[in-house]
């Protein structure tokens, strides 16, 4: 029961950086940073697929409240957690990840930044290609894209660096 409360008290935190400081701080045009997703990569290696669909589906909900964005971070958020498992699998060459219960970390996957990677990628290329619906403004929004990414993986690593040795001590 500690581990759950410890991970709960992860997320609020992050969600609450999410939406009291990234979401209402204008950095620039091409700056968008959404490091709640690092949510959805931290959840422990166990987690079933229907659980990491709910906590998917919550996750995007509630970010989609708070930024007004009808669906758009729910659109992002559930491929990332229906694809978590086959690319841990892919990131963890010498473990079981569906019987291992704590949570990602660089000592439990050989390829752990392939992983955390994967999943910025995929969340950032959905929600901002869904963002603009149109091929019109191509470069706006890759460079959007590529600029929010990259933020948005330092947030990332900045939340691992700084969670994950009290998630992961046992």
């Amino acid at each position: 029961m500690k581990r759950a409360s410890e991970y709960i008290l992860f997320v609020v935190v992050v969600l609450a950086v999410q939406i009291l400081l990234l979401n209402n701080l204008t950095f620039s045009t091409y700056l968008a940073p959404l490091a709640y997703i690092v949510c959805l990569i931290l959840t422990p290696l166990g987690t079933s697929p229907l659980k990491m669909l709910l906590i998917g589906l919550a996750l995007g909900v509630t970010m989609d409240i708070t930024m007004g964005t009808m669906g758009l971070n729910v659109l992002a958020t559930l491929p990332v957690a229906y694809f978590r498992r086959p690319i841990l699998h892919f990131a963890a060459s010498y473990i079981d990840v569906d019987n291992e219960t704590g949570v990602p970390t660089a000592r439990r996957l050989s390829r752990f930044h392939n992983y955390v990677v994967a999943m910025v990628l995929i969340h950032s290329f959905i929600f901002f290609v869904f963002e603009h619906m149109t091929t019109a403004n191509f470069g706006f929004i890759f460079l959007r894209f590529f600029c929010s990414t990259l933020v948005t993986l330092a947030l990332t690593y900045f939340f691992i660096a700084i969670f994950t040795p009290k998630l992961a001590r046992r």
